[in-house]
C-alpha cells in the first residue's frame, strides 16, 4: 500500500511542478503530446487546438476561455493548451423541472 501511495504522492506532486512551471492554477488533466505538430486558429469567439496524432487523422478541441482569455500558457521551448478534447456529457434532467423563459 504504501508503494501505491508513493506512486500517486510523485503523481500529483509532478502535476503541480508542471502548473507551476505554466504558471497557472486549475482542474484539469495534463495530456503530454510533445512529439505531436499542433497549431491554434480562432474563429469570431472561439478558439480551437488541432494537433495530428498520424499523418491526414487531425485532432481538434476548443479551446477554455478564463475571464474571456484563452487558456494557453507558453513557457520557454512549451506551451500548455487547456482545451475540451472529445469529451461528451449528457445532461438528463426531470422534465416537471423545466423552467420556460
Amino acid at each position: 500500500m504504501t508503494k501505491d501511495r508513493d506512486a500517486v504522492q510523485r503523481f500529483m506532486q509532478t502535476q503541480k511542478e508542471v502548473l507551476d512551471f505554466f504558471r497557472c492554477e486549475g482542474e484539469f488533466f495534463i495530456k503530454p503530446l510533445m512529439d505531436y505538430e499542433w497549431t491554434i486558429r480562432s474563429t469570431e469567439d472561439f478558439y480551437f487546438l488541432s494537433y495530428w496524432i498520424k499523418p491526414n487523422k487531425k485532432i481538434n478541441a476548443v479551446i477554455v476561455k478564463r475571464n474571456g482569455v484563452p487558456m494557453v500558457y507558453k513557457r520557454k521551448e512549451y506551451t500548455m493548451v487547456v482545451a475540451i478534447d472529445c469529451v461528451k456529457i449528457a445532461f438528463v434532467f426531470g422534465n416537471s423541472k423545466r423552467v420556460d423563459e
